[in-house]
């Protein structure tokens, strides 16, 4: 609303609203479920589609203009699937819901942060066999921008153009990237793309397409990014591998890990 409006009357009018609906939630509904409530209603009343289209192409551009540094570092690492893996981790960061939207996010910072952590949580082996033996892949992207760097992740691995399918948002939720995020960044020229049908953050698998749902189910490895993902998804029973930073306490509490800590983690049946 910050974002969009001036109007101190109407934005007073649409936080009313969403309380309600928010007090009228289940218990047991994840944040991406709340979440997707919270914005229909904002984008509804302000009579907006996507107000973090120019945020998202700002920091679109921003990234691209990283990409060949970041493929480098990959090309002349002894590791390139893990390097390109923390350098996807790296984008996941760089999220609007976490960061003030009018601040610089210093995105050299963060690179270079994310390529000297630890992984607390370490599966990555795990996911290099998984890789291997797969015969279709479904990636799900998460936000604008971090597509940039899970460009990186996915020309590691072998076949890509024929074995993966990298899923993005059909309709604008927060910053995730959608349609228009993967034209812009040239994603379209490398690897097949499918959108979910959804404008829900995450992938909440009942507000998706038939479509989406029928390679959800034909791909025998799912590569998930970020938070959202595995807040709607790590209790599904699916050969899923979830790629996150922990950014906030409830991540990082139910992960059993500090908040800041980045994460290669299976999930489902292996």
């Amino acid at each position: 609303m910050e974002m969009s409006t001036p109007d101190t009357k109407l934005k007073d009018s649409i936080i009313r609203e969403v309380l309600q609906k928010l007090s009228e939630i289940p218990f047991d509904k994840t944040p991406a479920h709340m979440g997707v409530e919270v914005h229909r209603i904002i984008k509804s009343r302000l009579g907006i589609r996507d107000p973090y289209r120019e945020l998202k192409a700002t920091y679109n551009r921003k990234a691209l203009k990283l990409f060949p540094a970041m493929k480098e570092i990959v090309l002349r690492s002894k590791h390139p699937l893990e390097t390109a893996v923390r350098l996807s981790i790296a984008g996941n960061t760089i999220d609007f819901g976490f960061h003030i939207t009018n601040a610089t996010i210093p995105l050299e910072e963060i690179i270079e942060d994310t390529l000297k952590r630890s992984f607390k949580i370490d599966h990555l082996k795990e996911l290099s066999v998984a890789i291997d033996n797969a015969s279709q892949i479904l990636y799900l992207a998460d936000n604008a921008k971090e597509i940039v760097f899970d460009r990186l992740l996915i020309e590691e691995i072998k076949g890509y153009s024929s074995r993966v399918l990298f899923a993005v948002k059909g309709h604008p939720i927060i910053n995730d990237a959608t349609i228009e995020d993967v034209r812009e960044t040239g994603l379209t020229e490398i690897v097949r793309i499918i959108t979910t049908g959804s404008d829900a953050p995450g992938t909440i698998l009942e507000t998706c397409n038939e479509k989406f749902i029928n390679e959800f189910k034909r791909s025998d490895l799912i590569i998930a990014k970020g938070q959202s993902n595995y807040e709607t998804l790590s209790d599904r029973d699916h050969n899923i591998f979830f790629l996150l930073k922990a950014k906030c306490p409830a991540i990082a509490y139910n992960l059993d890990v500090a908040v800041g800590d980045i994460i290669v983690k299976s999930g489902g049946k292996r």
